[in-house]
């Protein structure tokens, strides 16, 4: 459990390329990225998902399908409902903190899927409990836009405490990987 005073578990979740991008410069994602089989883990994982967490552009580009969303953003200054979507909150987090949000929404169990972009991702680091990473293979995206803004994913989560504990090919060319927490493992360590 990564946020105090709750049993929620957060869980990261990406499809990258080999070099660890998640879109193309322009904020695209390439159709090699777009993965059936990637996509139906993807929708099940947010399914079962008690909030789901992304920026501001993944929400405005990705219509909600019904499932409870926490949207950062710095065009408000704390904690807003957003007026266009009953089942989104607007969050500024330089104005809250993650646990603080999740006590407002009244979020105290379940699983918050973070799922991006690089700044949502680089926000989440101290609170992951998982991660579920795919990568397409033999696939670069030069000048794209990354995962995590200081390295790729096989560095920055060993660095905040996860280890790769199941990995399998879930298409062609595409593996996913499950990091979790490991008690064992301090952060920064790896």
């Amino acid at each position: 459990m990564s946020i105090s005073g709750s049993s929620v578990r957060v869980e990261g979740h990406a499809i990258i390329s080999s070099d660890g991008m998640i879109a193309a410069a322009d904020g695209t994602m390439p159709d090699q990225l777009k993965v059936d089989a990637d996509w139906q883990l993807f929708q099940a994982a947010l399914d079962r998902s008690a909030l789901v967490v992304l920026g501001r552009l993944g929400h405005l580009r990705h219509p909600n399908p019904g499932r409870r969303r926490l949207v950062l953003t710095r065009t408000v200054t704390d904690l807003v409902a957003d007026a266009a979507d009953p089942l989104a909150t607007l969050w500024n987090p330089g104005g809250l903190d993650l646990a603080e949000v999740l006590r407002r929404l009244g979020i105290s169990e379940g699983t918050v899927a973070v799922t991006g972009g690089t700044g949502v991702f680089d926000l989440a680091i101290p609170h992951y409990d998982s991660f579920v990473l795919s990568e397409v293979r033999g696939l670069e995206i030069p000048g794209g836009i990354p995962c995590f803004s200081t390295d790729h994913p096989r560095f920055v989560l060993p660095g905040a405490g996860l280890g790769p504990t199941d990995m399998h090919a879930i298409a062609p060319g595409v593996v996913q990987t499950s990091w979790t927490r490991d008690a064992r493992v301090a952060p920064g360590s790896c």
